[in-house]
């Protein structure tokens, strides 16, 4: 069995087929799985003979936006189940109330950031459906943050691969590398929410 965190084992085994399903559920329904370090690696191997970047790029689009619409339609329906007592006890009104106004206010900014985001990018689009976020907006901003993820992380990737050849010798190392930055901004924002207390 293929660990799903070993990246570039993963993709030398299921190729587009798989890079297609991890990204579309990572992108709004299961957070335990490589996202950014996916992309990355993809586009190293697209730079070499592993991949093709012309096909990879708009995969990772689709299986980002419909996973975050998934995601999304994940949210609108947990709130449905706020008609019964126990989802009532979990989910406060108070708090689906708040989700709203921030993703009114913020939506944009929330949608499209997130996405840069481990973790953060698979719970958005469902806080985003839970909240009643009108689904034409958070259509719209995840079409961009998709164009904008698929392209931007897999592309550095590329031309790093084509800058320097070797670089696939090290991918186990780069793999940590980018999974350790990616995880800096969920980091700071915990301890800025710690000392916030």
């Amino acid at each position: 069995m293929t660990s799903l965190f070993n990246v570039p084992l993963l993709l030398s085994h299921y190729g587009y087929i798989g890079v297609f399903l991890i990204v579309f559920l990572e992108s709004g329904i299961f957070f335990a799985l490589p996202g950014d370090s996916l992309l990355f690696t993809a586009g190293i191997l697209a730079a070499g003979v592993g991949l093709n970047l012309v096909l990879l790029i708009p995969l990772i689009f689709l299986a980002t936006l419909l996973g975050g619409i998934a995601g999304y339609f994940i949210g609108v329906y947990i709130k449905t189940l706020h008609r019964y007592a126990f989802f009532r006890k979990v989910l406060k009104e108070e708090y689906v109330e708040r989700a709203h106004l921030f993703f009114d206010k913020h939506g944009r900014m929330a949608v499209i950031l997130s996405r840069f985001v481990p973790i953060v990018r698979t719970f958005a689009p469902i806080a985003a459906g839970i909240a009643r976020m009108n689904f034409s907006k958070f259509l719209g901003y995840s079409i961009i943050s998709s164009i904008l993820w698929s392209s931007i992380v897999t592309l550095v990737g590329y031309f790093l691969g084509r800058a320097f050849p070797q670089i696939e010798n090290y991918l186990s190392y780069l793999v940590i590398l980018v999974v350790l930055v990616s995880l800096v901004p969920v980091v700071l924002e915990w301890r800025r929410n710690k000392k916030g207390i």
